[in-house]
């Protein structure tokens, strides 16, 4: 009930009473988020943000840019979305509201907007975060993504370099190239992914106690550790320091020291240029990180592996960095003296 304009005893007075206290609740229910089943304030999104009448490709979109990912996430993000916008259009889904999805039309746009079952699987993983968040905003009421399976995919066996192929990459790249012979040892030894290794400023590093500090980006974690600068490479360290001013990343443009930040794409495309084409290599750059992983276990064990290498525990190392594991557990079973008969 709306009360307040029956102390008026002129008609005219009254209308206009009774005007301003109905132009009130309007602006309470429209403006303030008034909900007068509950009699309170319920949030109220500002047009042109996200609301659940918005097309499908706006709103993701939208929550795209608010989220607080790394700027390699972004970039991926942006790229996932260029090639799920095409598909949206090319399904005739551009009219869809973000609040009619179903998992039927997010498996649509996945096997369109994917050449291969590797790509289905990212685009699956990026749209399960854009969902995610579009449910913590009470935009849709549960992620039509979570119940869509994962594609099986080959398991391909990582190519890392031989031992003649190490010496012919360290001799080209020490003659031809040294800063990118630099960067090479320093990164095969840090236990880093590319995209760490090049947010390192000189600002980050303890010499003194070989140490130097990381920001770990990965899904919504994030935080600081301390990783260990090892004595074989420690003079290249301080070699490139000495070159550094405190704010410089270490590894800027053309792997030197510098104001602005590089790609990690910077890195293999230089790989690919430099070495997989003059030198007829197979394997890519960031395959030194598992050469590096399996020499850990092979010297010392999977557990300091794994906190070389930030983990938190022995999964990634077994499942993925160790390229020689089957090989140890072969050469096991090859030297079992289990006779069928005497």
């Amino acid at each position: 009930m709306v009360k307040g304009m029956n102390h008026f005893k002129v008609l005219s007075e009254r209308q206009q009473a009774t005007e301003n206290i109905l132009q009130k609740e309007m602006d309470k229910l429209l403006n303030d988020g008034f909900n007068p089943c509950h009699n309170a304030k319920t949030l109220v999104i500002p047009v042109g943000h996200l609301n659940k009448d918005m097309g499908i490709l706006d709103a993701l979109n939208t929550v795209a840019n608010t989220l607080d990912v790394s700027a390699y996430t972004k970039r991926d993000l942006r790229s996932m979305l260029k090639t799920v916008g095409k598909a949206i259009v090319n399904l005739g889904l551009g009219k869809y509201c973000i609040s009619q999805v179903t998992r039927k039309i997010i498996k649509m746009i996945l096997e369109k907007s994917s050449n291969s079952s590797d790509r289905f699987n990212k685009n699956r993983s990026y749209l399960l975060i854009l969902f995610s968040e579009l449910c913590e905003l009470e935009i849709i009421e549960n992620n039509p993504v979570r119940d869509i399976r994962k594609k099986k995919i080959v398991k391909r066996i990582r190519q890392v370099l031989s031992t003649s192929e190490r010496q012919m990459v360290d001799t080209h790249l020490r003659e031809n190239y040294p800063e990118f012979h630099q960067f090479l040892n320093i990164f095969f030894h840090s236990g880093l992914r590319i995209s760490e290794i090049l947010r390192i400023k000189k600002t980050d590093v303890d010499i003194s106690n070989q140490r130097f500090k990381m920001t770990i980006l990965k899904g919504r974690q994030q935080k600081e550790v301390w990783r260990t600068i090892k004595d074989i490479v420690l003079p290249r360290w301080i070699q490139i320091l000495n070159t550094c001013d405190d704010e410089d990343y270490l590894f800027s443009i053309g792997i030197r020291p510098g104001k602005k930040p590089i790609q990690p794409y910077q890195v293999t495309k230089r790989w690919y240029r430099l070495v997989k084409k003059k030198l007829g290599i197979k394997a890519d750059f960031y395959s030194l990180k598992h050469l590096h992983t399996t020499e850990i276990v092979e010297l010392l064990n999977e557990e300091e592996a794994a906190k070389h290498n930030a983990h938190t525990s022995t999964a990634m190392v077994r499942n993925i960095y160790d390229v020689k594991r089957g090989t140890r557990k072969d050469s096991k079973v090859k030297g079992l003296n289990n006779r069928f008969a005497n």
